[in-house]
């Protein structure tokens, strides 16, 4: 997968993006060979004379010593003498950067910092632009992955021992969760060989994420049923026999619904988005798969004293409805429908988060911390046009430059607007936005020159520039919100429908995970400014938070439903679900502090479109954990009856209080001679 990966910003556009269209024509000029670097410095009263001729030995040592076939230009200064850069052209083959070539970008340019320094004596010195920005991204993405792999596998160790309370446990389940991940990284590397599907860095990390927490998940849910049917069979193979068609049930059906939702992300116009959808995808299926194979038989193989030393006796009982879930469950059973209603509106209620929420952050505000780059895109706006590190690219065809040119200069928010090259009957066109990279007015002023040259006659002019994608990229998002999110979450409902053979099941088990993840959106969103200093929202946040968030809910949801069954079948339907609540919730409370855990792994990457994504999933899976799960769907189960299996009736129970003999476990067939020796 790492040979796969594309991480320009271009990559990620659909082919119908116009600034797909204008970067095709732009590779004709010999202009897109080049990615400025800019050498910025500045003091805050005037540049001294030994600072200009600091500038000149640093431009004559850069001229030395950088890559060969790099232009260095001369200084500019600032009207108001403060400021001066220094361009630096790299050379590079193209605007979409390959893995190589923007690690060769990024040798330059700290080659540069390196040569010039950060400055002394109040002269503050940065090298920005383009390259400057390349080389942040990679810098960040440069590690990311070995930190997230390495990260994730420290916070899974500490959560699996305190969840199992075993020291030994934990090395089995986390040996497993790694092996799953070396499957779904293989996978996926052949997938994208085959499908040429767009990967990143990004998709890496998240799969890394995936992956390890989803095996985890699926394993200690199996290991609690397990460890249930160790105390009602002697014989170990016998209650693995039990556990795993039972948990083993509603893994299975919650992953096979999530796979179905995760990969209808291949509607995204957004072709990052696009490739995620198989990613995930892939997580999930090798972490089902590695879970419901190699654990039950690693567990099989240590035996009981795997558990130790709260190893599940044969014979034993365990009251887990004495506990607090147990008696949580029967205070909510007493009156459901006010229950249900009470926490439906307190959910409701932190959703409201959500209107004060501003989707779209520019360049400089989408780093958790500042690059070298931001701040000197920061120091260049004191001094010159705020968007000098990313010029408009206008190309029209040359029988129509001159009528193109005068419409560029008649648009408010650009500067210094001129014709650059010609190729064939192409003619470029750049202009300088006064605005800051990707903020919203630098995206108002893309939008207005397009509208304008559509009104140039003969100019079939196309705009282009690092503005223009990250307009496309708004739009692709905004379009994605629309359409995915609804079609995510209708093909979950459908698959959960015909998987559980019901109606009111499937959407009741939606309508829950939407209802937390609403409220860890409005939450999240309500601290992202006060708490973490963010100034907005990534456009991909409401998509990918749900898309992950579904992935772990719903199979919450799912192994309740599927307790309930169990023990209303034989308990009846109050004291099954009271029953089934009991049960099932350490286990699930134990997967979402895992969940939770994992996804915090996130926050090591300082980009704020992923930390904000690790917040809402990790606040998402502790609302369903300790909110929705416990009280929310035990108060509808309870409330609906019968209904929650409509068309088809949930199993038949029998009256509240009473239990089926039938239902009792059977006698191990080996347990007379096995007994003794099942350690």
């Amino acid at each position: 997968m790492f040979t796969l990966q594309k991480n320009s910003s271009i990559s990620a556009l659909p082919d119908s993006a116009e600034s797909v269209t204008a970067d095709q024509k732009y590779q004709s000029f010999p202009q897109s060979k080049k990615l400025p670097a800019l050498i910025v410095y500045q003091r805050p009263s005037s540049l001294t004379d030994a600072d200009r001729a600091r500038i000149d030995r640093d431009r004559e040592a850069v001229e030395r010593k950088i890559t060969e076939g790099a232009e260095v230009h001369e200084a500019r200064f600032a009207r108001d003498g403060r400021t001066a850069v220094v361009e630096v052209d790299l050379p590079v083959p193209g605007t979409e950067l390959s893995f190589e070539e923007t690690a060769d970008v990024g040798d330059s340019v700290r080659a540069i910092q390196r040569l010039v320094g950060r400055g002394d004596g109040g002269l503050d010195v940065a090298v920005t632009g383009q390259a400057g920005y390349t080389t942040a991204n990679a810098d960040i993405m440069r590690d990311v992955n070995m930190a997230l792999f390495l990260g994730t596998l420290l916070v899974l160790l500490v959560v699996l021992v305190v969840a199992h309370r075993s020291p030994l446990l934990w090395a089995v389940t986390l040996a497993v969760a790694a092996f799953a991940l070396a499957v779904a990284e293989g996978m996926v590397y052949l997938l994208g060989k085959a499908t040429g599907l767009t990967y990143t860095t990004l998709s890496q990390g998240l799969l890394t994420v995936l992956a390890l927490c989803g095996s985890t998940l699926y394993g200690l849910l199996l290991i609690a049923r397990y460890r249930e049917e160790l105390r009602t069979h002697a014989d170990r193979h016998e209650a693995m026999r039990a556990a795993l068609p039972r948990a083993g049930g509603a893994v299975v059906t919650s992953a096979v619904a999530v796979v179905v939702g995760l990969l209808s992300l291949a509607a995204a116009d957004l072709e990052t988005t696009r490739g995620l959808g198989p990613v995930s995808a892939v997580a999930v299926v090798c972490a089902l798969a590695v879970s419901m194979t190699l654990l039950p038989a690693a567990l099989l193989v240590f035996g009981r004293w795997i558990f130790w030393p709260r190893i599940p006796r044969h014979g034993t009982t365990v009251e887990p409805e004495s506990g607090f879930w147990g008696r949580l469950s029967e205070r909510v059973g007493r009156r459901p429908r006010l229950v249900w209603a009470a926490t439906t509106a307190v959910l409701g209620a932190l959703s409201l988060g959500l209107l004060g929420s501003h989707t779209g952050l520019s360049t400089n505000d989408s780093f958790a911390h500042e690059p070298q780059a931001v701040a000197g895109q920061r120091m260049l706006a004191k001094g010159f046009p705020a968007g000098t590190t990313c010029p408009v690219i206008v190309i029209a065809r040359s029988d129509a430059a001159e009528r193109t040119l005068a419409a560029v200069r008649g648009i408010e928010g650009l500067a210094q607007p001129r014709r650059v090259a010609q190729a064939g009957e192409l003619t470029l066109i750049t202009a300088t936005p006064t605005s800051a990279p990707a903020g919203r007015a630098a995206l108002e002023t893309v939008r207005h020159l397009r509208e304008t040259l559509r009104d140039v006659p003969g100019a079939d002019a196309v705009v282009g520039g690092q503005d223009a994608i990250a307009l496309d990229r708004q739009d692709a998002e905004s379009r994605d919100r629309m359409v995915v999110i609804p079609l995510l979450l209708l093909v979950l409902a459908l698959a959960l429908g015909l998987l559980l053979r019901s109606v009111v099941a499937p959407l009741v088990l939606v309508a829950s995970v939407v209802l937390a993840y609403a409220a860890a959106l409005g939450l999240s969103v309500a601290a992202h400014r006060p708490v973490f200093g963010f100034a907005g929202q990534d456009g991909t946040l409401a998509l990918h938070s749900l898309a992950y968030l579904m992935t772990f809910g719903v199979g919450h949801g799912v192994f309740l439903l599927r307790r309930v069954q169990e023990e209303r079948a034989r308990l009846g339907t109050e004291a099954g679900v009271h029953r089934a609540v009991a049960v099932t919730a350490p286990a699930l409370t134990g997967a979402a502090l895992v969940v939770a855990a994992t996804f915090s792994a996130l926050a090591l990457v300082p980009l704020v479109g992923v930390v904000e994504v690790a917040v809402v999933v990790a606040l998402g899976v502790l609302l369903d954990a300790f909110v929705v799960r416990p009280v929310l769907l035990p108060a509808l189960l309870l409330d609906l009856g019968d209904r929650m299996g409509w068309p088809r009736a949930l199993p038949a129970g029998l009256s509240p209080g009473t239990a089926s003999e039938s239902a009792e476990p059977a006698p191990s067939r080996t347990g007379a001679v096995a007994g003794g020796r099942d350690v």
